[in-house]
């Protein structure tokens, strides 16, 4: 169950992780080309999401039954979940291998718009199904860890422009 509830979770964190990612791996972010301070408030950002969603797991328990339910529903879209996680890194992948060898990056680029879009549709479908299941309560901490999240992603993506 934690595993699932885990899964859960990190589906919504997808969303926020992937602009990071979307720079390369998180050892080799902007190495070179982007300010030190930048690319460690990028890995920052990353770490302090994780910490965010693990957070929230604690804070916000799931009853016995939110379990059972999640976990069908997760299981419903276990596919789509793989197949996201693949596309997105393919698509990451393409973007990094067409820089190196002078490609198409505006394919690259069209991959992960794509990739980001069809998350972000899977991440709506998925809520939909799940909302209806929390408590007010845990839909309001949820929506507030959300905005925390969103918060340090836009903050260490501007910090990449200063």
């Amino acid at each position: 169950m934690k595993t699932l509830t885990l899964t859960f979770l990190a589906v919504f964190g997808l969303a926020t992780a992937v602009p990071a990612m979307a720079f390369g791996r998180s050892f080799d972010i902007g190495e070179g080309i982007i300010p030190e301070q930048t690319r460690s408030s990028i890995r920052e950002m990353v770490r302090t999401a994780a910490r965010h969603l693990l957070n929230f797991r604690k804070q916000t328990p799931l009853s016995d039954e939110q379990k059972a339910a999640l976990s069908k529903i997760l299981a419903e879209h276990r596919e789509e979940i793989q197949t996201q996680i693949k596309q997105g890194r393919e698509a990451r992948h393409a973007m990094e291998k067409a820089v190196k060898e002078n490609g198409s990056t505006q394919a690259a680029a069209d991959k992960i718009g794509d990739a980001a879009r069809d998350r972000a549709l899977l991440m709506a479908r998925i809520a939909k199904e799940v909302r209806p299941l929390l408590t007010p309560e845990q839909q309001k901490r949820m929506e507030e860890a959300r905005g925390e999240i969103e918060g340090l992603v836009d903050g260490a993506l501007a910090s990449a422009v200063r």
